[in-house]
């Protein structure tokens, strides 16, 4: 066994019996490690199997400009669909207002969300708590949810049988055909949801509530492990803003609207009266927590008056916000989210002078599908794409880490939605040794209709160029039905999420029903399907290759060896073992669970880095895991590319225990 004989080598030379230089030593074992290496990854063959094509490849440069354009356009086209959602929903719950008669003694039937598909000890559905199907949507994160109806959650101090709750409730039925309807024009949406300003609050799609029970449990927890660390000088504060308040309507200046300071606290710590008396007389002011809901809706009504009048339905979309249903299942660049929502105004004659805000609606944008318009498959191996908001914070970026860990749980960062670009990119310091350095080249654009802009980065020499072979359909697809071939299931080959008969299909699935004509219905990126193609039948004899050694092993002399594998630009990975699957030391290796193994949304995998940075023909050894008995596998990585055609990577991968 190869391992066994260096083994004995270095134990010779380190008691001192014979003498064998260092250099000799490390010479011998760094030739007995390429040797295997170059045989059982097939590196060689696949230089070859480039090489032979090399005459019938296209080389296309990619404008970086045109690129952040086009992705601009494409999340521009995507966000408008999120509005013309909302905007029909205003629409739906402003109609429904005006058509609706006030009924003070409204009563109507109704589940309870909490207690629904609950049962008792009869197997008898209990009170207001009867059957209501629930699926698994991966759009909801695949909690279970219906689709058909929205449901109405209320806080604990709002009483459910309130007339007032009770007409708005009803009213707002009339959005659940406009929920169903903007979810089949755009399966994408997420949840959208109605807040009322009597203070209920209608979700879609409808499901059981006890995660929200969860949620309240998990913050008053929070809220009590709170201590107070400081004393703001609030009195300094209100007097500088009523003096910036004063002077700007003594100038005429700011908005022609109400204009109004408004502070929300839970407990005086110092006496305003001098600040008030002085500036803010007569004194209109909130003391206790019943007087919220009462003065501060109030006031919201006469702040939004000059909106209803004019009626103006501003756009707003929100910083980004942390989607915590994610924490352990999502890249952390992808956790995020932002929401579009527009306020709803009461059309009715005699209350439009009075600017009744009904409330707002609005839905849930994940950054996650915004960043699909920009696939990393498109940018190169080293390649990336950032969002950006208004206010210079970053919206989405690889190394935005939002999270820490505490212990065993992953929480949020204190201000995580407020970091700025200047503090995930450093400035480059002469002085700081790097492994490898890259030439970046940025490209920018703002994303119209929106508060946002995107960012493209391209790497020099790994994103600049795409390699275009000319491979027929019937010959890629021969190559593409082979057992040990797999393509990544993250990226877009072919969009399935619209259709719901197509979104059950793998990736795979999808590119062959779409090449051999069953679903002709599908769209696919034919410029991705082509360079798949290309792949399949280059690497197409590596299959071949890796089984013939596989049945000539000698287990005597070459144990060890377990696994080899490779994987392309384009997304196609190769693999072959070379012992029996319960041999294998790293099994989770290469699983969808072992995401860093694979290629996702988020990047391509941490081999494929590794070995794309490094000058064809190099290997990179590394220890990557331990196998169940704390053994630790020797991973080793080639590049083997044609140095001039750039950045159409292919690295070839084994296994060693």
């Amino acid at each position: 066994m190869w391992c066994s004989a260096l083994g004995n080598q270095a134990l010779r030379f380190l008691s001192g019996t014979p003498r064998i230089p260092l250099e000799s030593w490390a010479d011998a074992f760094g030739g007995e490690l390429y040797s295997i290496v170059t045989k059982y990854s097939g590196s060689l063959l696949l230089q070859k199997k480039y090489k032979d094509v090399e005459p019938t490849l296209k080389i296309k440069e990619v404008d970086g400009l045109e690129l952040v354009k086009k992705f601009s356009e494409q999340m521009e086209s995507m966000l408008r669909r999120k509005v013309e959602a909302v905007e029909r929903l205003v629409e739906a719950a402003e109609d429904a207002d005006l058509n609706h008669e006030y009924n003070s003694s409204l009563e109507f039937d109704y589940y309870n969300s909490l207690l629904i598909n609950d049962k008792d000890e009869n197997d008898n559905y209990v009170e207001l708590g009867d059957e209501f199907i629930l699926e698994p949507n991966e759009h909801f994160n695949n909690l279970l949810v219906n689709t058909t109806y929205s449901d109405i959650q209320l806080p604990t101090n709002v009483y459910n049988k309130d007339p007032a709750i009770l007409n708005g409730v009803y009213m707002s039925e009339a959005l659940n055909p406009i929920f169903v309807d903007n979810f089949e024009r755009d399966p994408t949406l997420t949840w959208q949801y109605f807040g009322s300003s009597t203070g209920f609050f209608r979700l879609y799609p409808g499901k059981k509530n006890r995660d929200w029970l969860c949620s309240f449990r998990h913050f008053k927890q929070l809220v009590d492990e709170l201590q107070a660390k400081g004393v703001g000088t609030v009195s300094k504060a209100l007097t500088e803003s009523f003096k910036i308040l004063r002077e700007f309507r003594e100038a005429g200046q700011g908005g022609l609207c109400n204009q109004a300071i408004m502070l929300i606290t839970d407990g005086a710590v110092e006496d305003y009266e001098a600040v008030f008396e002085k500036y803010n007389w007569p004194d209109r002011r909130i003391s206790t927590l019943a007087d919220v809901q009462e003065n501060v809706m109030e006031y919201l009504h006469v702040l939004s008056r000059p909106m209803v009048i004019n009626h103006d339905h501003d756009i707003i979309w929100t910083e980004a916000y942390m989607d915590s249903a994610l924490f352990a299942s999502q890249a952390q660049s992808l956790l995020l989210m932002t929401t579009v929502a527009m306020p709803v105004f009461s059309k009715k004659n005699e209350t439009r002078s009075h600017g009744i805000l009904l409330g707002v609606v609005g839905s849930d944008v994940p950054l996650r599908e915004l960043l699909k318009l920009a696939p990393r498959y498109k940018l190169g191996v080293h390649g990336y794409a950032f969002l950006n908001t208004n206010n210079g914070y970053i919206l989405s970026h690889p190394d935005l880490r939002p999270l820490y860990k505490e212990g065993k749980k992953l929480k949020p960062k204190p201000n995580y939605n407020s970091v700025d670009l200047s503090e995930v990119e450093w400035e480059d310091q002469d002085e700081i040794k790097r492994v490898l350095f890259l030439t970046n080249d940025y490209f920018f654009t703002d994303i119209s209709g929106t508060p946002f802009s995107l960012g493209v980065v391209l790497s020099r020499g790994h994103g600049e160029y795409i390699l275009l072979g000319n491979t027929s359909v019937e010959e890629g697809l021969h190559d593409l039905l082979q057992p040990d071939l797999s393509l990544a299931n993250e990226w877009i080959y072919c969009i399935t999420d619209i259709d719901p008969d197509h979104r059950k299909l793998s990736q795979l699935e999808a590119v062959i029903r779409f090449l051999t004509g069953e679903e002709p219905d599908l769209e696919c990126d034919e410029e991705l399907v082509q360079e798949v193609l290309f792949d399949a039948v280059v690497t197409a004899p590596m299959e071949a290759y890796w089984t013939t050694l596989a049945l000539n092993m000698s287990l005597d002399t070459e144990a060890g060896v377990e696994m080899a594998f490779l994987g392309t630009r384009a997304g196609l990975m190769r693999s072959a073992l070379y012992v029996g699957s319960e041999k294998i030391s790293n099994k989770k290796f290469l699983t969808q669970k072992d995401k860093e193994s694979i290629f996702t949304m988020d990047h391509f995998p941490l081999w494929y880095r590794r070995a794309a940075e490094h000058p064809p023909g190099s290997f990179i050894y590394s220890i990557v895991s331990e196998d169940d008995s704390g053994n630790p596998s020797l991973s080793t990585e080639q590049k083997e590319s044609l140095p001039h055609l750039a950045s159409h990577t292919a690295p070839s991968r084994s296994l060693y225990r």
